[in-house]
């Protein structure tokens, strides 16, 4: 049971990175600010990259947990 709580949890997380994700591009297409620069770019890169990341861990709690399955 703990490993799917894992897997529930960094799901979550990827989602809300995804989220974040087009939260930065929506900024960078229209920013309320000249000064934003490119900096919603840097913002949306680095949130899809912890995306993916979290995602990679939702797969490999999913199959820790299936091997703990009795």
């Amino acid at each position: 049971m703990k490993w799917d709580a894992w897997s529930v949890v960094f799901t979550g997380l990827s989602l809300t990175s995804v989220t974040a994700v087009v939260l930065f591009l929506l900024v960078a297409i229209n920013p309320k600010d000249a000064a934003y620069g490119s900096l919603p770019l840097f913002y949306a890169a680095g949130s899809a990259v912890v995306a993916l990341a979290f995602n990679r861990a939702s797969v490999w709690a999913a199959r820790r947990a299936e091997r703990f399955v009795p």
